[in-house]
């Protein structure tokens, strides 16, 4: 090998080095974007009556960006990450569209069944709610439902930097959880209760979230309701706020005992929150988790590297 080599061969080695570094750079900030456009798209409303084009445009976008996204490893899960939940979003406006009629005095029969002939929700805001004086049972309950649109992102980022091995299983499981529960909505348009009780079906029942949302910032809460709740305020059939975080309990379980039992706690009081507030009914809450363990089950089936369930024993 000639002194001539010997001297390119570093340089262009470097070079080399450089230039892939240059483009993981620009595949990790060209990802960032994308998904932050995603989010500020679903958080905003601004795809509502321009579905189509918005779909088209987001395809169209990471279809350009998935041959520099795999370049960083499973950077391009997360890109179809945050797709895959802003065309959840626009699909889900469309499941109260349908020829099947809302109805919601099946879940009511479940749950006062369930209770022995008393609805959960009733006896909870007759008991605990005063829309005079709000307590710290009612800012507590609206914060944990409100921190459900965090709180998976937060974690799949988690999974993303500590065990990205796992990152897809976690996207599987949760985007699995949205989909089936979508296909449910359009097969069970259901009612929430507060929405019930404005027909006549619930007395007393009223919609906690609305009386802490008004005090903390009215237009702010208006506009993010007007994104996320409006398009179709009859999703209540199964309870996705309950199934995503009954999802994450199940991945959280196999990869730390007591991030299981953290979790498991944080979802028990979900489901509270949720049946408290008049958000869910408990049917919906249980078919939230149900659907959960089915993808869960699924999802693991599919790929033994699942994370091996650890054991949840809870202190007497």
């Amino acid at each position: 090998m000639s002194q001539r080599t010997l001297e390119i061969t570093p340089r262009a080695a470097l070079a080399a080095g450089r230039r892939e570094t240059a483009l993981r750079m620009a595949a990790t900030t060209g990802s960032l974007l994308l998904m932050a456009a995603l989010a500020y798209d679903m958080i905003s409303g601004k795809w509502i009556g321009a579905a189509g084009w918005h779909l088209a445009g987001a395809l169209a976008a990471v279809l350009l960006l998935m041959p520099t996204a795999r370049r960083v490893r499973y950077l391009h899960v997360g890109v179809l990450y945050m797709f895959g939940l802003f065309v959840y979003t626009v699909l889900r406006s469309f499941a109260d569209n349908t020829f099947i009629p809302v109805r919601s005095d099946y879940v009511i029969r479940i749950d006062r069944a369930l209770f022995f002939g008393t609805h959960p929700t009733q006896w909870l805001q007759a008991t605990f709610f005063d829309p005079t004086r709000l307590r710290p049972l009612d800012w507590v309950t609206v914060q944990v439902h409100w921190s459900y649109f965090a709180l998976p992102h937060l974690a799949a980022l988690a999974v993303y930097i500590r065990k990205r091995e796992l990152f897809p299983r976690f996207v599987a499981l949760v985007l699995g959880t949205f989909y089936l529960g979508l296909a449910l909505y359009f097969l069970l348009p259901t009612a929430p209760p507060w929405l019930a009780a404005d027909h006549g079906l619930l007395p007393g029942v009223t919609r906690v979230m609305d009386f802490v949302g008004g005090q903390v910032d009215t237009e702010s809460y208006r506009r993010l309701y007007d994104a996320i709740g409006v398009p179709n305020p009859v999703a209540a059939m199964p309870s996705l706020h309950m199934g995503v975080t009954f999802a994450v309990f199940l991945f959280a379980r196999g990869v730390n005992r007591w991030l299981g039992r953290a979790m498991l706690l944080y979802a028990l009081l979900m489901g509270f929150s949720l049946v408290y507030m008049g958000e869910h009914y408990v049917t919906d809450v249980l078919a939230g988790a149900a659907t959960a363990t089915v993808v869960y089950l699924i999802v693991r089936r599919a790929s033994r590297t699942l994370p091996e369930p650890a054991p949840i024993r809870l202190p007497h």
